[in-house]
């Protein structure tokens, strides 16, 4: 007779382990147990992590606004025309109610240049002047190097 000291349920009849309360062992193989969730490692580099994110031209049209250290005569807003390609307009001109006829949306500007020709934002070349987002982050920060 063989030794029933052992702790294998192979042989054993589904109503003896109910029986007993023991539970037959898994022939299938268990998944493989996964570790607390890992997150993948934060990237330092501002190029990855989004930390250098160029400011909507809203932000920067509403700054130019709302904030007394700029004067709204002193700007010019290049966008896209559907049909014309290229203008510019004033920021005095530019109307912002979406039931005007001549309504800009936004995401047509390409840039925002003072009167005097120096670009104070620029979607194609990421450059903010007025908030130093985007590239204009790096380039205040050049001189650390």
């Amino acid at each position: 007779m063989a030794s029933t000291t052992g702790t294998s349920h192979e042989n054993s009849s589904p109503a003896e382990l109910e029986r007993t309360g023991e539970k037959a062992a898994s022939r299938s193989p268990s998944p493989p147990r996964r570790s607390a969730s890992r997150s993948p490692p934060r990237i330092s580099s501002p190029f990855q992590s989004g930390e250098n994110r160029l400011r909507p031209a809203g932000d920067i049209i509403n700054r130019i606004n709302w904030d007394s250290e700029f004067s709204r005569d002193d700007y010019i807003i290049g966008f896209v025309d559907r049909f014309e390609g290229q203008l510019e307009v004033s920021m005095n001109a530019w109307k912002k109610e979406t039931s005007d006829e001549e309504f800009i949306p936004q995401h047509r500007v390409l840039y925002i240049r003072h009167v005097n020709g120096e670009i104070v934002w620029d979607r194609r070349r990421r450059i903010d002047k007025i908030f130093s987002s985007g590239n204009s982050a790096f380039s205040e920060l050049a001189f650390l190097q």
